[in-house]
């Protein structure tokens, strides 16, 4: 029997609360959905991770800890943790089952019986890892993430006999029959591809269409159903203003009257290289997309109804510092927060963690703000407690101890080239 719970969250690592590459309770709790939740004072059942997922990639940065096998050995030992234990969790349920580094398709193919029997063998063999080539190692380390990831969020009590084992999101949500549910996907369909390498040629974006229209289909089944009342889709977000794609050099004045500067590339590493007219076809075609996302969608749902659009593309535009163009400027406790990669020693940046890719629990506020806004609006009932820039700034645990020295370059950049899918086996998902 449904229990009708006030929110659910589907999507991917965005809407998961991973910052810097890392995922874990802490910030599950305050992700954005979890502040969408508490600004409308509604219960919400956020992950209670025992674990990291892995691996702390922010303590890695502290503590210098830049070796591959180094790495590979703590979330071996990780894993073994996972499975140590006989139930991750007190509930056997969760409002947010939101995966990191999950695609569209991957809401109705993911299954924790799928999944689960998948970690011991992949524990096995990066047990090996000393004759595995680099490339099958890392491989290996990613389908270890998602296999814990995702058995933890669909199946929390570890149950294999359990009602939700052999569900894969898109049914979870139908069971549980939310009266919202939110949703943030797309990302990993191609665009962090390139927001990581400043590369192009990486985004079929006949094919995402493609998928968001099947995950229309199914999303109107559910509404259709009454399995959903509302569903809050978040749009795709404007890439030049995400902090990892910047010039050489930090930028010290605006952009000439293109609006863009002469090249950008994954700071993270210094990779890659995308010309001003580059970046500027590429804003364009992620608009473009938006636009008939949002017209596929509603044409499908129709006089139905029940499907509305947050515009991320906008909201990233408006707090644009990086171009010299914040029209919502952020500040707290007189520091001025801004989407250029984060610094230390002159607190620069402050929206993105360390991977200069997810937002820090400021950014996340942002969306939280922008969606919270959208539910008022179509519902016509008011945010009991907005989101507070400064609270979430005093939530961060990064913002408020940045490490003294970002050394990023070294950074495992195979390992975060893989997490993004840009390495064969996983680029395969979205070619």
């Amino acid at each position: 029997m449904a229990d009708r719970p006030e929110l659910m969250a589907i999507g991917d690592s965005i809407y998961n609360g991973t910052r810097s590459l890392t995922t874990n309770g802490e910030l599950a709790r305050i992700s954005a959905p979890a502040q969408i939740a508490d600004a409308f004072k509604w219960p919400f059942v956020t992950p209670t991770y025992p674990y990291d997922v892995l691996v702390n990639f922010e303590t890695i940065v502290r503590n210098n800890e830049f070796s591959l096998s180094g790495i590979v050995n703590k979330a071996v030992a990780n894993a073994q943790a996972w499975l140590a234990l006989p139930s991750w969790s007190a509930v056997d349920r969760f409002d947010n089952i939101s995966i990191a580094q999950s695609t569209i398709s991957d809401q109705w193919t993911l299954k924790f019986s799928d999944q689960f029997p998948k970690i011991q063998t992949l524990i096995d063999q990066l047990n090996n890892q000393a004759s595995m080539a680099t490339t099958d190692v890392i491989n290996a380390f990613m389908d270890l993430y998602t296999a814990v990831n995702v058995s933890f969020l669909l199946n929390p009590g570890r149950d294999p006999a359990s009602q939700w084992a052999n569900m894969t999101p898109l049914d979870i949500v139908a069971a549980r029959s939310p009266r919202r549910l939110l949703v943030n996907l797309g990302i990993n369909d191609g665009v962090w591809t390139i927001c990581l390498q400043a590369v192009k040629n990486q985004f079929d974006d006949g094919k995402l269409r493609n998928d968001m229209q099947t995950l229309g289909g199914r999303l109107l089944a559910m509404k259709q159903a009454g399995q959903v009342d509302q569903i809050y889709l978040n749009l795709l977000p404007k890439p030049s203003c995400v902090a990892n794609l910047m010039p050489r050099d930090d930028p010290q004045a605006p952009p000439g009257p293109s609006g863009y500067y002469d090249q950008y590339l994954g700071r993270l590493g210094q990779i890659g290289g995308l010309s001003g007219d580059d970046m500027a076809g590429l804003d364009e075609k992620i608009s473009e997309l938006n636009a008939n996302i949002q017209s596929d969608l509603l044409g499908q749902f129709g006089a139905t109804g029940g499907i509305n659009f947050i515009d991320t593309y906008a909201m990233l535009e408006a707090r644009d510092g990086k171009h010299f163009r914040d029209h919502a400027p952020i500040w707290v406790d007189n520091e001025y927060l801004s989407n250029v990669p984060l610094e230390s020693f002159i607190h620069k940046g402050g929206l993105y963690g360390l991977d200069n890719l997810h937002p820090t629990t400021v950014g996340y506020a942002v969306l939280a703000q922008t969606v919270a806004a959208k539910i008022a609006a179509v519902e016509n009932t008011p945010v009991v407690s907005p989101p507070d820039f400064t609270q979430a700034f005093d939530d961060d645990s990064l913002l408020q101890h940045v490490p003294p020295l970002l050394d990023l370059d070294n950074l495992l950049g195979d390992l975060l080239v893989a997490f993004f899918g840009i390495l064969s086996e996983l680029s395969a998902k979205v070619s």
